[in-house]
């Protein structure tokens, strides 16, 4: 079955290839969002710990960046 994937990828391309990648990444970056989505809301309330709230913004954002990229 993974080779009949293949095949199809090979045929596709470049394009392909991407869409591929997009389609398999996309899931785990939209779990690790909606996990972090409280730590997001809270951490900036407690007293100091915005800096950790901007951290993980920072890395959901960079790892939005290399998708978006990687799926072109």
């Amino acid at each position: 079955m993974f080779s009949l994937w293949v095949a199809r990828l090979g045929k596709l391309g470049d394009a392909g290839c991407g869409v591929l990648v997009v389609a398999v990444l996309s899931l785990p970056l939209v779990l690790v969002t909606l996990a972090s989505l409280p730590a997001v809301a809270v951490l900036p309330l407690l007293r100091g710990d915005g800096s950790k709230a901007r951290r993980i913004v920072e890395q959901l954002t960079s790892w939005t960046e290399v998708l978006v990229s990687r799926g072109r």
